[in-house]
């Protein structure tokens, strides 16, 4: 039976793709800090991956088919897992990256766009760059994967529950506006990710990169507009200007306020499996779980939400 070790398995991602890898009757075992509440895993290593010694006694007389790496953002991440690794049984070595690694741009971007630092990812676009380098540069069979933005049940990132909690209870939302032109974005509802990175074991394919996303293109109006529509409330939104007030904008609004449309004809003519929920129908499955498990979530960067609505 092929192997597969998840680093990650407690959170959104990893929790969701270590249980669709189980449901099809894979071996899987998961490295993660947090704890698995799921049956089915082979082994859990409860192991922080920046800790040499216990990564190495975690891998240590290992092998595994494939690797599914939903935890590096550095790397020197990826340059430690690699110290301990088997190679000779490894096929692919399949990693989440970002789109935050390309120029900022309105247009569809492809796989082989340009990459330079992106002012609104900052940091985090440059270390993801950097690590992308590295694999790509190194003898590692890779797939690095960079996702529209993922949602849908137990996200653990407050964007759709934030919009829900405002809308239910009636509250403002306040928006960044358009500078000179719209913000366009792309999401993917978290079952389509999964089916996609599980149909990475169907091909041969090493050393390649895609972007994976649906094809709607969404505006910040469209995505609260279409939450308001599944709660079956309007929601109330309130355009700012965040020039004119020097608010950051990701200290009121839950998302970077850039734009990135991703081309995935290179998914498509690979044979992966192609995403095919679209924006409502995921977002309504999402609503489903939100009322089914009422979750208390909050996001530590939104810290003016109150104060803008005060000015605006």
């Amino acid at each position: 039976m092929e192997s597969v070790l998840i680093m990650g398995g407690s959170d959104f991602i990893g929790k969701s793709l270590a249980k669709y890898f189980i449901k099809h009757r894979h071996k899987v075992d998961v490295l993660t800090t947090g704890r698995v509440d799921y049956e089915g895993v082979n082994r859990h290593f409860s192991c922080n991956r920046r800790n040499l010694s216990e990564l190495e006694k975690a891998l240590r007389d290992n092998e595994y088919t494939y690797i599914y790496d939903m935890t590096a953002f550095l790397k020197s991440e990826i340059q430690d897992l690699f110290k301990f690794v088997n190679r000779d049984t490894l096929k692919k070595y399949i990693v989440l990256s970002s789109p935050a690694v390309y120029k900022n741009s309105q247009k569809y971007v492809t796989e082989d766009c340009e990459k330079e630092v992106n002012p609104a990812w900052g940091q985090y676009g440059i270390e993801k760059a950097q690590a992308e380098r590295y694999i790509i540069e190194s003898d590692i069979p890779y797939i690095i994967i960079r996702p529209a933005h993922i949602y849908g049940p137990e996200n653990n990132l407050y964007r759709e529950t934030y919009f829900f909690d405002r809308i239910r209870e009636g509250k403002a939302i306040p928006v960044p506006s358009d500078r000179n032109e719209p913000v366009v974005n792309q999401f993917i509802y978290i079952d389509d990710f999964v089916r996609v990175l599980y149909s990475l074991i169907k091909n041969d394919r090493t050393r390649e990169a895609y972007n994976v996303s649906t094809p709607q293109r969404i505006t910040w109006k469209k995505l609260i507009e279409t939450c308001g529509e599944v709660v079956g409330k309007e929601p109330i939104i309130k355009y700012v200007d965040s020039d004119k007030i020097k608010i950051k904008e990701r200290s009121y609004f839950p998302f970077k306020n850039t734009s990135c449309v991703l081309e995935i004809e290179k998914l498509i003519d690979h044979g992966l499996y192609i995403p095919n929920i679209m924006l409502e129908k995921g977002i309504r499955k999402t609503y489903e779980w939100y009322i089914k498990n009422k979750p208390k979530m909050d996001d530590k960067e939104m810290v003016e939400v109150d104060q803008v609505l005060k000015i605006v």
